[in-house]
């Protein structure tokens, strides 16, 4: 039969390990204030014994065998209900004490007492009323001076009583340490075991195509909130893919079935009726041109599609921005003079990032082109690029038409195209592109109000120390 939810949970194990834990620290504990207690304890009877037996070796040197009866005699009078002494003349009569003659032995010695001893002596007998279970346990040590035999004994029951109780107390401590960590590790799981039991309905719900849904996260920051984090950002880059590609079949399925109709309609043109050679090579070169078109937008589909992939990120390293600017300034000004505008040009020097050549060369390439292309002449164009404190900012800025609030966000899109713009060449793919290769480089790109016209923005971070190499 399998365990209940919450006795499976990593919560309850580990606090199940820190039980475990905790019960072997206590056990050493009081095992050791086990040890200590008794050897204390029996290091002061035996310091007792040992002044007793000191006391009758000294009588018996001073005073001789009288002497030597005499404080054995004193100290049987006067001893306390758990103090036993024997003393033994030669032939082995009792000549001084208070327990029988057959309880002497020679050297230390701990032993329980025979019920039949304790019953037939007064002194034994009144010893074991004090005891909860009756018994005597006499801890003893037995001397031969001269002809004598001298003994001094305790009863060390009570010894005995201070271990049982210590040995209690440990059983107890670590039966109540064990249960009350077993019950807090089952309160403390029920908390996790919500929390997961919360993501895992929302994953669920996720997985059936709730992709607007995203992973609780509590005040706590613990953890499964980190972890809820991560995956709330996986999840909306998830979402956000899945937007673009839903935009993209469906821009697709517009922005090419017009060129596609075109084609097919020269075609069917073409076929209707006998032409002559030079009408069929115009019908080819048209065919093939809105078939290159048509081959372009996929190539340059599948272009956005590698970078967002981070395929080209092997190739990234220190990239002067500056210089690749001006070049790019360079061969776009005749360009846009023969367009009918001026490319003028505000480049600090020595700004370096980490990038891919190619790909930067293309992203201000686009931006340079797409405002050649979509202002009226005559229009000024301005590329500028300067360090911030947090980076560099690339900006290319014209006086043109510019693009309404609402749409700016939209042209990153593929495919996405404004109304004005659909009678021009292209396939709505550039902008595209350049957010693709801004993304990998992690930069950011805004499209802002010029005033008049459009400033695109895009804000690169500083390089990392480890690329600061001489540039490419």
């Amino acid at each position: 039969m399998p365990l209940p939810e919450q006795l499976r949970t990593t919560s309850f194990r580990l606090a199940v390990g820190y039980a475990i834990l905790f019960v072997a620290s206590v056990l050493v504990i009081m095992g050791t204030t086990y040890l200590a207690a008794t050897s204390e304890m029996q290091g002061i009877v035996r310091s007792s014994i040992n002044d007793d037996m000191a006391a009758f070796r000294m009588a018996l040197a001073q005073d001789g065998p009288d002497g030597l009866r005499s404080a054995v005699m004193e100290r049987s009078e006067s001893a306390a209900d758990d103090r036993f002494f024997l003393l033994l003349g030669p032939d082995g009569e009792v000549l001084a004490g208070n327990i029988a003659a057959h309880l002497w032995t020679s050297g230390w010695a701990d032993r329980k007492l025979a019920d039949g001893d304790v019953a037939t002596n007064a002194n034994l007998k009144l010893a074991a009323a004090q005891n909860a279970d009756g018994e005597v346990r006499l801890f003893s040590s037995g001397e031969v001076l001269g002809s004598y035999k001298v003994l001094a004994g305790r009863n060390s029951h009570l010894i005995d009583e201070t271990q049982e109780i210590i040995l209690t107390a440990l059983l107890w401590g670590c039966l109540a340490t064990t249960l009350l960590a077993l019950i807090g590790g089952y309160i403390v799981s029920i908390g996790p075991s919500r929390r997961v039991d919360e993501i895992a309905a929302t994953t669920r719900q996720i997985v059936s195509g709730r992709l607007d849904l995203r992973l609780p996260v509590s005040p706590r920051r613990d953890e499964l909130d980190r972890l809820a984090i991560d995956i709330n950002g996986m999840l909306a880059r998830i979402e956000v893919l899945m937007q673009s590609l839903k935009q993209v079949s469906t821009d697709i399925a517009h922005d090419l079935r017009t060129p596609l109709a075109r084609l097919r309609q020269r075609l069917e043109t073409v076929r209707r009726k006998s032409r002559d050679s030079s009408e069929y090579e115009r019908a080819i070169d048209g065919a093939v041109e809105e078939t290159d078109a048509i081959i372009d937008t996929f190539n340059a589909l599948l272009r956005i599609s590698q970078i967002e992939a981070g395929a080209r990120r092997a190739k990234f390293a220190l990239v002067d921005l500056s210089g690749l600017g001006e070049k790019l300034a360079d061969v776009y000004t005749d360009v846009a003079v023969d367009a009918g505008h001026r490319l003028d040009t505000d480049i600090a020097p020595g700004i370096a990032i980490e990038g891919d050549t190619d790909l930067l060369a293309q992203m201000i390439a686009n931006l340079i082109d797409n405002a050649i292309n979509h202002i009226p002449a005559p229009g000024r164009i301005v590329l500028a690029l300067r360090k911030t404190a947090t980076g560099s900012v690339l900006e290319i800025g014209d006086h043109g038409p510019g693009i309404p609030a609402a749409e700016r966000d939209k042209i990153f899109r593929r495919l996405y195209r404004l109304d004005r713009s659909r009678t021009t060449p292209g396939s709505g793919l550039g902008l595209a592109l350049v957010a693709a290769i801004a993304e990998l480089h992690g930069a950011t790109i805004k499209a802002l109000d010029n005033r008049p016209g459009l400033l695109m923005r895009v804000g690169f971070p500083h390089p990392p120390e480890s690329s600061m190499r001489a540039p490419a």
